[in-house]
């Protein structure tokens, strides 16, 4: 029992969590409600923390070093309502772009 719980909880929480960021952004931008949001909505595919495996999307960190403040919104607003490459649409809306860009500017360049 306290495996399941063990293995579960943290899960469930992040979706909990997550599902609170895509309607927060009245306080202004969080880095952290940004976090959850890539790993819930970009983690299958990009790296949310460490490197890129060979054949996978660029890491969040790469991405970080490629991509600041204003290109970094404008780039994550046109991924949002056109997809990008093999990336569909995401339709996040303006509150959770401006979270993961939050995120995204409070990663240390390499």
């Amino acid at each position: 029992m306290r495996l399941i719980v063990a293995t579960v909880l943290p899960g469930a929480l992040a979706l909990v969590l997550a599902g609170c960021a895509t309607t927060g952004g009245e306080d202004g931008p969080s880095a952290a409600r940004g976090r959850l949001l890539a790993e819930a909505q970009c983690g299958t595919c990009h790296a949310v923390t460490g490197e890129a495996q060979p054949g996978q999307a660029p890491s969040f960190s790469s991405l970080a070093a490629r991509y600041r403040a204003h290109s970094l919104r404008a780039r994550l607003t046109e991924i949002d309502e056109t997809g990008h490459f093999n990336m569909p649409p995401l339709k996040m809306g303006d509150a959770d772009v401006e979270d993961i860009a939050a995120w995204l500017d409070s990663l240390p360049l390499p």
